[in-house]
């Protein structure tokens, strides 16, 4: 007993199969997240070095010439990246796709650890992380008001960034335009001289009473206390009190001969938003995440929790969001994929001009995409570009063996009518079974060998063919199990009366007269049509050369960035200026939000 004989005498388990697909499709598709692409590891090292107050000449020489070539022999490489900037090196290890991420990470980090002593003992320790190209924030955030800009940079860290920083899927919060508090001492040259007190005393006496040092233990009976020595400053007066030296019985304090000052660091950092001075925050996500879904919870638990606890004179406003377009984008798809179901069971319904045979064929189209949506919920793919736009293309192949299949029982019945139903879709299904199968696994053979393609476009494009594949193939299933069912109780050969169906049919008559006019006189002149063959191809080849190539189609997002680089040596307050006035020029066109 084959699978059609079996799925039309027991029709229940051919209606439950189906069932579990559904069930399980629209389960899955109620888990599956939202992205613009699809999830694409690059394995990417990068090596983070920091000497406050070098050159770039200096931090490439000492730090990242030797950064370098102590990691340049680990395995795997496929070329290396630096980058020396005034107080920071960076240098970036691209690894081969084909090598594990975290291995290599272990290997680069025992390499850097050799070359530390060879690092000036000025520089900070390097910081090895992996890279990923996706953790760019998907959401920015602007903090501002009618508060100085430290106490905004304290309110942003302390209360708005440790907050998001709670929600599910958030894998970090970076803050933009911060400056951190910074304590100065303002030494008085004159004052110095005339307590004779050097630099050096002021070093040493901060080297010896800013501290903390393990205590010991206080054991004392039956109990003991772990005792910690902090001897750090908690205020600035602490600070201005400190004293530096003694001369004779007098002691000298810092105060003395130095201004101590609460500030900020130097401002090398800037953040505006409508022209007001702010604390931008960027949410960016954990991989694999769901953009949409986490970028909501932000703006619920902003909109419930943050938001009405802001102290009077602030306030948060979203100043860039990702999840517009990919909301945008995804929504479009998934309305071309409804408009496809219609259009394609209308197209059905013209040929066939049966309302039932429509409804047998159009069932193939939701089972199979949720057939194939159950795929890629446990495959752990989401809802993006490649995986919409294989969907789509499923609607117009899933019906081809449903059609088939459904046309030669439908022309069985008519050509003995007076075999029982059941009989002639278990005989018409046995009739096409292997056309059908030769014309799905053909289709399948096509996309499947994608999945295993290398390189950047392999990984790109497996979800399409994951998805395209297994779709086909459950189409397959369905065209073989529930459309025979169907048909042997549903499908009906009565002749149709009336005017328009005798017009639609006289019309579809003379398309089908046409064809085989046409069809005539093509195998009647075969080398003429043959010669006509080539001639074209020969003509429209070096078309083909000229045709541009890219990975992605250009796409408007509705925004765009605009880079200045201002000449070498250009202070932050010149920087800020020529920003001032493109800002201006900007607020002039009123297409910009």
């Amino acid at each position: 007993m084959n699978l059609p004989e079996l799925s039309i005498k027991q029709h229940v388990l051919a209606v439950m199969l189906s069932a579990v697909i559904i069930l399980f499709g629209i389960v899955s598709y109620n888990r599956i997240g939202v992205d613009e692409y699809p999830e694409i590891d690059f394995p990417m090292i990068s090596i983070t070095t920091t000497m406050i107050g070098a050159d770039p000449d200096i931090i490439d020489t000492t730090i990242t010439n030797v950064i370098e070539t102590s990691v340049n022999s680990t395995p795997g490489i496929d070329h290396i990246t630096s980058r020396s900037a005034p107080g920071v090196s960076v240098v970036i290890v691209k690894l081969k796709l084909s090598r594990d991420v975290d291995v290599a990470f272990n290997e680069v980090q025992a390499k850097v650890n050799q070359a530390l002593r060879d690092l000036p003992k000025e520089a900070d320790p390097p910081v090895v992380a992996k890279m990923e190209l996706g953790a760019m924030p998907v959401l920015w955030l602007s903090l501002s008001g009618d508060r100085t800009l430290q106490q905004l940079n304290q309110y942003a860290r302390n209360i708005v960034k440790k907050r998001l920083e709670s929600i599910e899927g958030v894998g970090e919060v970076k803050l933009g335009g911060e400056r951190e508090r910074t304590i100065r001492i303002n030494l008085r040259p004159e004052a110095m001289v005339g307590l004779a007190i050097t630099i050096g005393d002021v070093i040493r006496a901060f080297h010896s009473n800013h501290l903390q040092m393990p205590g010991g233990y206080l054991v004392g009976g039956m109990s003991e206390n772990l005792i910690k020595l902090n001897l750090e400053f908690h205020n600035v007066q602490d600070i201005a009190n400190l004293i530096i030296a003694h001369r004779g019985e007098a002691a000298i304090r810092l105060k003395q001969i130095a201004t101590v000052v609460d500030g900020l660091e130097d401002n090398r950092k800037l953040a505006r938003y409508n022209d007001k001075p702010c604390v931008s925050l960027g949410i960016v996500k954990i991989t694999g995440s769901n953009t949409v879904a986490i970028i909501d919870t932000v703006k619920e638990k902003l909109n419930q929790k943050i938001i009405p606890q802001l102290p009077a004179g602030l306030k948060i406003e979203i100043a860039s969001n990702d999840a517009d377009f990919i909301e945008a984008s995804v929504a479009a798809l998934k309305d071309h994929i409804l408009l496809g179901t219609l259009f394609a069971a209308l197209v059905v319904f013209a040929f066939l001009t049966s309302f039932r045979s429509t409804l047998i064929i159009s069932m193939a189209i939701p089972v199979s995409l949720l057939g194939a949506i159950m795929v890629m919920y446990f495959a752990g793919f989401t809802f993006n570009k490649m995986t919409l736009l294989a969907l789509l293309l499923l609607i117009g192949v899933v019906v081809d063996d449903a059609i088939v299949v459904l046309e030669n029982i439908f022309r069985y019945r008519e050509k003995f009518p007076d075999v029982p139903p059941f009989k002639a879709a278990l005989a018409g299904t046995n009739q096409v079974i292997f056309p059908v199968l030769a014309a799905t696994f053909s289709l399948a053979c096509i996309f499947a060998p994608v999945i295993f393609m290398g390189g950047i476009i392999g990984r790109f494009f497996t979800a399409f063919a994951v998805v395209v594949t297994v779709g086909v193939l459950t189409s397959l299933f369905l065209s073989i199990t529930l459309t025979p069912m169907l048909c042997s109780r549903f499908l009906s050969v009565k002749p149709k009366q009336g005017a328009l169906y005798t017009l639609w049919e006289s019309g579809l008559q003379a398309l089908e007269n046409f064809y085989r006019k046409v069809l005539g006189l093509a195998l009647r002149f075969r080398w003429t049509m043959i010669i006509l063959t080539v001639i074209m191809v020969w003509l429209f080849m070096p078309l083909a050369g000229k045709i541009g190539k890219s990975f992605m189609p250009p796409e408007d997002k509705g925004h765009f960035i605009i880079t200045l680089k201002t000449p070498l040596g250009s202070s932050i307050e010149y920087t800020n200026d020529r920003l001032t006035e493109i800002e201006k020029v900007l607020k002039t066109h009123p297409e910009i939000l």
